[in-house]
């Protein structure tokens, strides 16, 4: 049990640091603590999803869509 919730935070976290950033162009309001949920709603099909929107981005990138 304790393998599974191993695995089950690296990926959260490997999908936080490629996705859980404020919009372009970032305001220095966005990195407020008070602000940060909205940037954690925004991201979040994205966090969970991360493999998906990497194959995605990776397909648009190449010209195969």
């Amino acid at each position: 049990m304790e393998t599974v919730l191993i695995l089950a935070l690296c990926y959260l976290a490997i999908g936080a640091a490629f996705f859980a950033h404020p919009a372009s162009p970032a305001v220095p309001n966005d990195f407020h603590w008070r602000s940060q949920i909205g940037v954690f709603r925004g991201s979040l099909p994205e966090v969970l999803a991360w493999p998906v929107t990497l194959w995605r981005f990776g397909r648009s990138c190449c010209g195969r869509d």
